[in-house]
């Protein structure tokens, strides 16, 4: 579903994304928009924001944080000399409407409400001058914490809005993703077949269908009697409950509100074996080493295994 979310909208309408070395070297405004990063990227400021230096002799210190949502837990975000990002709290349920003000205001309409979602209209006024004043903004999110209903209507808000920044000056989308595999999963999907996940070859052919082909929608609909659920960094992400028949290849040390008719322990890539994986901004495939000898299986041993056993 996270994934879904900007797959959809890099099909309806495309976005200007930038990349970790690009915000690092250029963002001089970086606005986060209903995400938590540092919980979830604990060393993304550290790295990507407040470097020592960046390539083009940037003050570093200079740069804006503001977060459109909600504060962040921790003070990764403050900068090297003690300025606290900026904070305009809104709830998850008025940020849509948010962003579509936001959006009107960044290209110059007028809005007659004096607030939207409890924000007064003036500081989303004064938001929109800085996005349209700066040199290189950046507005990040993670689909994973965009959980309002609809949410790939509000990250295609949010893309076109940077295309309309881009008119006048330079502005970028950063999309934060990939912890559970899910971004390399859709990298090899679309390699390998042509599109994204939730592809069927039931009919021996790539059938993509991204409603139809929703694994959460067909165990609900009973349409499915085997569930082959594969997760080899989080123990914590077990299979939904279902009457399907459930086989897990999961990280070692799992456990289950259900158990599963069949459970294998896996390794992790990266840890117990060699691998690779897509960044967290979907742009480099980094190789991942083996730092210890744990002698569990990876899942591709597994799943060999099983294919030429079939």
């Amino acid at each position: 579903d996270n994934a879904k979310k900007k797959i959809l909208v890099l099909q309806d309408t495309g976005y200007m994304t930038t990349t970790l070395t690009e915000v690092r070297n250029r963002v001089d405004l970086l606005l986060v928009i209903g995400t938590d990063i540092e919980a979830g990227f604990p060393r993304f400021f550290e790295r990507a924001v407040w470097p020592e230096e960046s390539m083009f002799g940037q003050e570093i210190d200079s740069r804006e944080i503001i977060y459109l949502g909600k504060a962040p837990f921790g003070d990764a975000s403050t900068s090297p000399s003690g300025k606290k990002a900026k904070v305009i709290d809104c709830s998850y349920d008025d940020l849509p409407e948010v962003v579509s003000v936001l959006r009107a205001l960044v290209k110059g309409k007028t809005i007659q409400a004096e607030s939207v979602g409890g924000i007064p209209t003036a500081e989303l006024t004064t938001l929109a001058d800085k996005l349209n004043n700066a040199k290189y903004s950046v507005l990040a999110w993670s689909g994973s914490e965009l959980k309002m209903d609809h949410a790939e209507v509000t990250v295609q808000n949010i893309c076109e809005m940077i295309k309309e920044i881009n008119l006048t000056t330079r502005s970028s989308g950063f999309m934060l993703g990939g912890k559970e595999g899910d971004t390399t999963v859709n990298a090899v999907s679309s390699w390998q077949s042509g599109y994204p996940m939730r592809v069927s070859f039931s009919r021996n052919m790539p059938d993509y269908d991204p409603y139809l082909n929703r694994g959460t929608r067909m165990l609900e609909a009973g349409e499915v009697d085997c569930l082959v659920w594969v997760s080899s960094f989080n123990t914590k992400l077990t299979p939904p409950k279902s009457s399907a028949t459930t086989i897990v290849i999961g990280r070692s040390g799992m456990t289950f509100d259900e158990e599963p008719e069949v459970f294998i322990p896996i390794g992790v890539p990266g840890i117990d074996h060699v691998g690779r994986t897509f960044r967290c901004d979907s742009s480099v495939a980094l190789p991942l080493s083996k730092l210890r000898d744990s002698g569990l299986p990876s899942a591709f041993d597994v799943l060999t295994a099983v294919e030429k056993a079939l």
